[in-house]
């Protein structure tokens, strides 16, 4: 008869589990205290040896599945070493190049020598492995105070501004890029007095296929959970593998500087409009010069769809 010893009883494995939870809680409890702290003073959160193992291990999984930034170019990376606002394009199924292979240059403050943090949903640092990851790799809330506090200390930010309204739309054959009515992201640029940086990456939309006729399900899943879940399939057809996306060529483009002129804490809707009319028409400057070369032809034939939400 084999030993009760080989084999618990469920009592133990209950327990052990019990402790395991209570033990990750008391870690989370810390870790985003220590997020909120370094958010606030506008610093990185880790010692520069672990944000860098972080960066190469996520680096080595996005390899290993095929997909790597294969070039950077435009006309920004020539612009002046200062800092930008950032502004990435386009969302994607789950963000992956910014969150698994930016990191690096976030952290080395690459390519114009500021040190500078990517924004995010803040749900995500709550959810294990994944939070630890964009915590030490310079990712941020994107809520308004951290935004401020960052800017406030002379730092950088990126921001994605399609948000989940985007991501719950993405397509892996129709690139789109999403804007909101009050166009915060120019707003905090002209407050700030800091240029706009647009970028975009072709291939982040491929990195998975859009399953259609399954929206329900997405909205089922944010209005029980509050995330924005599209259902896709990955690598190997493999449903919601969000980690196992398809082998991509991923091409990154920096966009000119649009310069907002002087810092004016509210600034009124004429103007935003006018900077905003400048930075789209560098976003399609971007797209229509690139696209051709750095995506499918048929997605880069059906052009890019800009949308203004309501």
């Amino acid at each position: 008869v084999p030993s009760r010893m080989m084999f618990p009883d469920d009592s133990r494995v209950g327990l052990g589990l019990l402790y395991g939870v209570l033990a990750y809680v008391a870690f989370l409890q810390w870790r985003l205290g220590v997020l909120k702290r370094a958010t606030l003073r506008g610093s990185p959160t880790a010692p520069r040896w672990l944000s860098k193992l972080f960066v190469w291990a996520s680096s080595l999984a996005a390899w290993l599945v095929g997909v790597h930034i294969k070039s950077l170019a435009g006309r920004g990376l020539q612009a002046e070493q200062r800092r930008y606002l950032y502004v990435w394009h386009p969302h994607g199924f789950v963000s992956y190049v910014p969150t698994f292979l930016m990191g690096a240059m976030a952290i080395k403050g690459e390519p114009h020598g500021c040190t500078w943090f990517g924004t995010c949903a803040t749900f995500l640092f709550y959810l294990p492995l994944l939070g630890e990851h964009m915590t030490v790799t310079n990712a941020r809330s994107v809520d308004k105070a951290s935004i401020e506090a960052i800017l406030g200390h002379g730092g950088t930010i990126a921001v994605q501004p399609g948000g989940v309204r985007e991501q719950a739309a993405t397509r892996h054959d129709q690139e789109q890029a999403f804007f909101s009515r009050k166009l915060g992201f120019v707003r905090i640029a002209i407050k700030h007095g800091i240029p706009l940086m647009p970028l975009y990456i072709f291939g982040e939309n491929q990195l998975y296929r859009r399953v259609d006729g399954m929206e329900w399900l997405t909205r089922l899943i944010r209005s029980a959970t509050g995330m924005t879940l599209p259902i896709v399939t990955a690598k190997f057809g493999l449903p919601q593998a969000g980690l196992l996306p398809i082998a991509t060529d991923v091409h990154v483009r920096y966009g000119a500087p649009v310069e907002v002129g002087c810092p004016e804490d509210n600034p009124t809707d004429a103007r935003v409009e006018e900077v905003f009319g400048r930075y789209l028409a560098e976003l399609k400057r971007v797209f229509d010069e690139n696209a051709g070369d750095c995506l499918p032809p048929t997605v880069a034939a059906a052009g890019l769809k800009v949308v203004r939400m309501p």
